[in-house]
């Protein structure tokens, strides 16, 4: 697929995964967009919403968007589980970083942990797909259940996390 200069229009040639250079010289720059996700906990429970739409249509999500401008991962972690859960959530832990494509789009995903201290958990914008639910650590969503690919190792992390902290 040719790519063409976002300044002067001209085909661009790639320099490598994230550089792009016209015959003008000027650089094109490919960077992940920024997303940031959440597992909110309830003693040994996880919460998931269920996608409405695609990618993920009908799967078990977590929590979670793109960062807006001027918004850090921990205020759009909390903006999101209000928007797609109904809840208010305290973090407690930042759990690490995932990379994957959205709808083709290089992707960074920065996950927490949280608690719920407030709100009714209620489908919301993107994850009216069907009832939240609750499952237990040692019960996560399989691979073929969940939205996102980068969940499996986010999820192993979270449980590894899970058993040092909460147990």
């Amino acid at each position: 697929m040719e790519r063409y200069c976002t300044i002067c229009g001209k085909i661009t040639a790639k320099k490598n995964e994230s550089l792009f250079v016209c015959q003008a010289g000027h650089e094109n720059w490919i960077n992940p967009a920024i997303g940031s996700s959440v597992f909110v906990v309830d003693g040994d429970m996880v919460l998931y919403g269920v996608r409405s739409n695609n990618p993920g249509k009908g799967k078990l999500d977590l929590p979670g968007g793109f960062i807006e401008v001027g918004e850090t991962a921990e205020q759009a972690a909390i903006r999101e589980a209000k928007e797609e859960l109904g809840i208010d959530i305290a973090l407690i832990d930042f759990l690490g970083t995932y990379t994957d494509t959205y709808n083709g789009r290089p992707c960074l995903n920065l996950s927490f942990i949280a608690k719920s201290v407030g709100g009714k958990v209620v489908a919301g914008d993107d994850m009216g797909g069907g009832d939240p639910v609750w499952r237990h650590v040692d019960n996560l969503p399989s691979s073929d259940q969940q939205a996102a690919k980068w969940f499996d190792v986010a999820q192993q992390d979270f449980v590894e996390w899970w058993r040092a902290r909460m147990r």
